[in-house]
């Protein structure tokens, strides 16, 4: 069976610089650095899931600072188990990750697997259920195992998220397929080789051959992890200039969704590069997967049918589905039991129903037609639904201005009626201090501070400003992340120690 679908990675940093500033912070020298590296790594656990790794350095960290720091009172008993249970937390989270299959293996052997030292396993059996090490030993554990994180997680990290992938995967694709079209096109006619060029949708590259674009490609390929196929290489190929040309009559159209000629030759050598680096089902599905997303808006954040503000037009739309029909003719149909799959596509299409992944599931009948028979009730539904919305909405615009048959006209001196009665109430349950509350009662006040239709005389005191809360000015409005105060900076979450001598019940004397 094909490999599934790999839903969207979602992460609590914001970009690449910030998880790898974190890194630079918690191996810093500096020790302002690392205490700011471990409280953000804390503001990322009350934003989602922190990967094992990244916990397990903080954690290490965060009690070195704390023997740094030892306040009076911290005895070295309870600095010994301290830093048992952070290293007992380091073998277990790390260890843990790889204890896969229906039998359990020993620490020692998954950790041999991982490349862990095989005494941070012994000394973890120590702390959890011998005697406790010295404190110098935990010590030097610490540091060792804050240095193999370094070497075992972050480098790694460091070199599989450069920061500027996207951009070398959009220079290295863009360039082979304008090389490859102005290629093919001196073997044509000139009128053909103009639109050979135009389906590319660049020029031809100064001082770069087809052969040497070809290479610069294969060995970029080769460097990407798996996961920058949805990351990286799928955002860049669904981009407008790229699997969909730039010039609109060169893109295929409803209701035959088919490619133009031309357009997959240009395609075919590095669409073969990319399934034959990361597998042919991994590759076309994650494609087909990206497609999905492109065409369908997702349901949570819009109503049935409704398409989003970004949303694809409809020749860039069509085109998407011509490149599914081709995956699914080429990849799909009379291919091997390990071919490509299309239960994500299938999912995409019937969990977002609109106009695209109604044109989808058509696509899906014709090619394969095994599945017409189970699809047509859904495309049926889709097509009255979506007929259905286009009248009401016709409907609506023929009765622009008129109150709906059978609805609720409200008029405006309904609208005064309830205003006036809900300022009353309001002035019954607060008194005077309604007044404060109303944001604009001083906008229509002369240079003298008296507004017009007010009882209050000019020379009778102003009542003292409300405390109650009020909006801040909208342009000091700013954005922060989520778990950040609004100067960007991470406030303390960590339980104060003052608190642990405060009794929970008062006991009555």
């Amino acid at each position: 069976m094909a490999a599934a679908l790999r839903a969207p990675k979602i992460v609590p940093w914001a970009s690449t610089a910030e998880y790898m500033c974190v890194a630079d912070q918690l191996y810093s020298a500096d020790l302002g650095e690392r205490k700011r590296g471990v409280a953000t790594v804390k503001a990322w656990r009350g934003r989602g899931r922190v990967p094992a790794a990244v916990d397990a350095t903080a954690n290490l960290v965060e009690m070195t600072l704390a023997d740094q720091e030892r306040p009076a009172g911290v005895t070295v008993s309870r600095l010994r188990h301290m830093y048992a249970m952070a290293l007992i937390r380091f073998v277990n989270s790390i260890v843990d990750l790889e204890q896969k299959g229906v039998y359990a293996q020993s620490m020692a052997t998954l950790a041999s697997r991982i490349g862990m030292p095989a005494w941070f396993v012994e000394l973890r059996h120590a702390c959890t259920h011998e005697q406790i090490p010295s404190l110098a030993v935990l010590r030097s554990a610490c540091d060792q195992a804050h240095g193999w994180l370094g070497n075992y997680y972050w480098r790694r990290q460091a070199r599989a998220l450069p920061a500027d992938t996207m951009d070398r995967v959009r220079t290295a694709v863009s360039e082979y397929v304008s090389l490859r079209a102005a290629r093919m096109a001196q073997a044509a006619a000139p009128a053909t080789a103009a639109v050979a060029v135009a389906v590319a949708g660049k020029s031809k590259p100064a001082g770069r051959t087809f052969d040497a674009a070809r290479r610069a490609l294969k060995q970029l390929v080769g460097q990407l992890h798996p996961d920058a196929v949805r990351l990286h290489v799928v955002p860049v190929l669904l981009e407008p200039g790229l699997l969909v040309p730039e010039d609109r009559k060169l893109r295929a159209k409803f209701p035959s969704c088919k490619l133009p000629p031309g357009l997959v030759t240009r395609w075919e050598g590095a669409l073969r590069l990319f399934a034959e680096t990361w597998g042919k089902a991994p590759f076309f599905e994650e494609l087909l997967s990206g497609i999905v997303a492109a065409l369908t808006p997702d349901a949570g954040q819009h109503g049935i049918f409704e398409a989003g503000d970004n949303g694809p037009s409809a020749s860039h739309a069509a085109t998407l589905a011509a490149w599914v029909r081709w995956i699914l003719e080429s990849h799909y149909v009379g291919a091997e039991p390990s071919a490509v799959s299309i239960d994500g596509l299938l999912e995409g299409c019937l969990r977002n129903p609109c106009y695209y992944s109604r044109a989808v599931l058509k696509i899906v009948s014709e090619v394969d037609p095994a599945l017409r028979r189970a699809l047509r009730p859904f495309v049926d539904y889709m097509g009255k639904a979506l007929a259905a919305l286009v009248a009401a909405d016709a409907e609506a615009k023929a009765a622009a201005g008129q109150p709906k048959k059978g609805g609720v006209c409200v008029s405006e001196e309904a609208l005064q009626q309830e205003e006036a009665l809900m300022r009353r109430r309001l002035e019954e349950v607060l008194g005077a201090d309604s007044k404060s509350m109303d944001v604009d009662a001083d906008d229509d006040a002369d240079a003298d501070g008296h507004v017009p239709g007010s009882d209050r005389p000019l020379d009778a005191p102003r009542a003292a400003p409300s405390t109650r809360w009020a909006y801040a000015e909208q342009p000091s409005w700013s954005p922060c992340p989520i778990g950040a105060l609004s100067d960007g900076s991470i406030p303390p979450l960590e339980w104060p120690a003052w608190l642990d001598d405060v009794p929970l019940h008062t006991v009555p004397a």
